[in-house]
This record gives C-alpha cells, structure tokens and sequence, in this order.
C-alpha cells in the first residue's frame, strides 16, 4: 500500500474534519507529487505564501482557491449526510427518490382544448 508522506494511504479514505486536516492532505499530496509550494501556487495562479499559509491551517483561506488546490492535486472530495437514529425513519434517501417519475410529471403534454 503506497503510502504519503504524512501516513495518509492512497488507498483510504481520510476524515476531514478540521482545516489542520485539509492543510495536511493538501500538504502530504504535493509532497508526494514531488511538487515545491512555487510550483503548486504557479499551478494555482497564487502566491506560494498563500500556499504555504493553506499548508500551515490559515482559517482565512478561501474555500474556492481550497478546492483548486484539491483539484489541482488530483484530492477527490466526497460528502455524506450523517445519518441518526431519531431521524433516519422520517427522512427518504436519496435511493428513494424516483427521478424518473419527478421527470414525468413535466413532460406530459398539455390537454388540448376544444374550439368553440
């Protein structure tokens, strides 16, 4: 299992759960590429103290440059709505939405009415 600078495996998913966390797999992954923080800010059209400042938990970071930097380092991200226990039986899921009929009910033609 290939494994990054900082212990994050290629092969696992990692929790992000703070901006510490963000600033470590953006850190770990242009390490691993092989990448100086010059390099990652030329790709990113920044400067390399702002890369640097992301790679250090800036909480001033702005979440579009953020998910560049992801982009740009091949980071694909994921999200997933916690699931509780009170509420999991009153919500659907989205494998219970059926789009198929949503769809439907805009494609019906409009009756047609009849000349007086």
């Amino acid at each position: 299992m290939e494994m990054t600078p900082t212990g994050y495996t290629i092969t696992q998913p990692v929790y992000l759960k703070r901006g510490d966390d963000i600033a470590a797999i953006i850190k770990a992954r242009r390490e691993a590429l092989g990448l100086s923080q010059q390099a990652l800010a030329e790709r990113l059209n920044v400067s390399r103290k702002w890369v640097n400042e992301v790679e250090q938990g800036s909480a001033n970071a702005k979440l579009g440059l953020v998910l560049r930097a992801f982009n740009e380092l091949g980071i694909e991200i994921y999200g997933q709505l916690p699931q509780s226990a009170t509420s999991e039986t009153n919500r659907s899921t989205v494998d219970d939405i059926d789009i198929d009929a949503i769809a439907d009910t805009g494609l019906r033609p409009p009756a047609k009415r009849g000349r007086r």
